[in-house]
């Protein structure tokens, strides 16, 4: 299973990017400040750190530095996420970089801009499509066509919730927990408990949301739908 190791001082980041990953088969690691990432990368050994840009109290740049001389570290890809980036921050970002991820992240991309990092598929992967398309179109050859009709409906409703509903709500998530943290102006106590009860509000909706994603997915598996797909 990849390990990944995500250093950011949003609890909310930290939450969305981890649920999105582990979702997606990967081992996800946090940290909220520098030194915690510190350890965690000694510890954890990942194969992936997603860095947040502006850290409070010390800049993405200083700990990509830090974390490029440690023992070990030296070919494990770190990978920049910001919700900001100016042009003329972006040629040294990519120089000191792996590469860049815009927040809010997009829940369909982000497993495979990681995967892409990482240099591809993993051995497990690799090894569970491997022989899964001979079994899937025998499957499918037996069914009959108001079954594949049903399948591929399922399909279009579990790309729906996958892209077409998650991301937007990450989206949303991410906006109101950066509003009420003060980061684009001063909000009093009123409007910050509102908008806390959206970001939590929001999360239990992305948790339901991700569980008939996943039902949906395992039962399309069962009938090896889409084809080579599992």
């Amino acid at each position: 299973m990849p390990v990944v190791l995500y250093i950011d001082d949003s609890g909310v980041e930290r939450r969305i990017v981890q649920r999105i990953l582990e979702g997606d088969g990967f081992r996800v690691f946090t940290a909220e400040k520098p030194e915690e990432g510190l350890d965690a990368a000694a510890r954890v050994r990942p194969d992936v750190i997603l860095l947040d840009l502006h850290l409070e109290g010390t800049g993405g740049w200083q700990l990509a530095e830090r974390l490029r001389k440690m023992r070990g570290m030296e070919e494990v890809p770190i990978v920049a996420i910001s919700a900001s980036l100016k042009d003329e921050e972006r040629p040294e970002v990519l120089r000191r970089f792996d590469g860049f991820i815009q927040k809010p992240v997009d829940v369909d991309l982000l497993p495979r801009m990681v995967r892409e990092f990482m240099g591809g598929k993993t051995p497990v992967e690799r090894q569970e499509t491997g022989d899964l398309e001979p079994a899937s179109e025998g499957i499918l050859s037996q069914l009959n066509s108001e079954t594949l009709e049903v399948l591929e409906t399922l399909e279009k409703v579990r790309s729906i919730m996958s892209h077409d509903l998650r991301t937007p709500l990450t989206v949303m998530i991410s906006y109101a927990s950066t509003v009420s943290r003060g980061k684009v102006g001063e909000i009093n106590d009123r409007q910050r408990e509102m908008l806390d009860l959206v970001v939590q509000q929001g999360f239990q909706m992305d948790a339901q949301i991700a569980e008939l994603v996943k039902m949906a997915k395992e039962t399309l598996g069962r009938f090896g739908y889409p084809p080579g797909k599992r």
